[in-house]
């Protein structure tokens, strides 16, 4: 319990929030109803999983034993790429951050890599990986809630984007030398089979549930029983800040949204879809793409293009996603204080990365 407190009281992305949520109560009312309860179970539901995933080393398993197969050091680096970028559609991205920055450096010291660039890569990757699939990132849950978007409509939005960031994943491989390897040993965790299996089952209920497929009720209800029959202990370790950070977004966007100014604001600034899809990537600079998601979900119908601009939104700042200040706390963990720069290293690569997906998102939402 300890920990858990700790944990949310050090979430200083929470501080944030809270302190805007403060000030908000100086500016209008509150209203709960204008909590997204579809929204908050279906979180709570998947963080719960998902944190079994982590307690149980699942996700681990796979990656290693893929890893240990391979020959030379290039297909080291595009196979955690790629792993990275699968596990992030159906794990979220923060858990493919957290389960691979710590293999990649223990991997980078067995093959003699640096590290720093990878790693860059791998944020960037987990980032857009999470945007291909409705459960992939918080925002992508609250967006397929709240426009009531069938799992079909969501991946036609959510195609292009995946193909052309699949094709950044396979390209990016060409960037490193390829060197002969010796056999890449790594340490497998042990895995309870009887658990997994009970875990992998039961993600299905939980999915379905994320879908629309059955009652959210019945995903959460699941999500509790294969916890305590799991590991019960894994009550403390889930993120529960990300669902205190929700509320408090929704409180925080209902009262702008009753403010006239406010809504005269953002109203002129998502009248087309091209002002939609770049006020989802500048308000996610300084916001977070998952605030700016909620936020302009109030003022527009045009969800393609807030899609697109809250996903592509997630590269650039350091603040732009969650996963990126993620990212860097994890690698000053794992790898500690140097001076190499990683910060400053990770937002140039992403700024970058930044306008060329703009401009590849004005074209998709041209095509489309």
């Amino acid at each position: 319990m300890h920990t858990l407190i700790y944990k949310i009281l050090n979430d200083r992305t929470l501080w944030v929030t809270t302190a805007l949520f403060i000030i908000s109560l100086f500016f209008g009312n509150i209203q709960l109803q204008d909590i997204d309860m579809q929204t908050i179970l279906a979180l709570l539901s998947l963080m719960i999983v998902i944190n079994l995933y982590e307690e149980e080393g699942l996700l681990k398993y796979i990656a290693i034993s893929i890893i240990r197969k391979c020959q030379t050091t290039r297909q080291v680096q595009l196979t955690v790429f790629l792993l990275v970028f699968f596990s992030a559609m159906f794990l979220t991205n923060d858990v493919a951050i957290i389960t691979f920055i710590p293999i990649f450096v223990v991997i980078a010291q067995k093959i003699h890599v640096k590290a720093v660039l990878p790693i860059i890569l791998l944020t960037v990757f987990a980032n857009l990986g999470s945007s291909v699939t409705p459960f992939g990132n918080p925002q992508n849950i609250y967006l397929s809630s709240h426009y009531h978007l069938q799992i079909g409509s969501f991946f036609q939005m959510s195609l292009p984007l995946g193909l052309i960031s699949l094709m950044l994943v396979l390209l990016s491989s060409l960037f490193f030398r390829s060197e002969r390897l010796e056999q890449l040993t790594l340490d497998l965790p042990v895995i309870r089979t009887k658990q997994t299996i009970l875990l992998v089952v039961g993600s299905l209920v939980v999915l379905a549930g994320l879908l629309h497929l059955v009652p959210i009720m019945v995903s959460l209800l699941v999500s509790i029983v294969l916890t305590l029959i799991i590991n019960r202990k894994s009550f403390l370790h889930v993120d529960y800040g990300i669902i205190i950070l929700f509320i408090e977004l929704f409180l925080i966007v209902g009262v702008l949204s009753r403010i006239p100014m406010i809504v005269s604001l953002f109203k002129g600034l998502t009248q087309t879809v091209n002002g939609s899809f770049i006020s989802g990537v500048i308000l996610s600079q300084f916001i977070s793409n998952v605030p700016a998601a909620v936020l302009l979900s109030e003022f527009t119908n045009r969800v393609y293009a807030v899609y697109l601009g809250v996903s592509i939104g997630g590269l650039g700042t350091l603040i732009a996603s969650l996963a990126n200040l993620l990212a860097w706390r994890q690698y000053r963990r794992q790898v500690g204080e140097k001076n190499d720069n990683f910060s400053l290293r990770l937002m140039t690569i992403n700024l970058l990365l930044l306008i060329i997906f703009i401009l590849l998102g004005f074209l998709i939402l041209a095509i489309g």
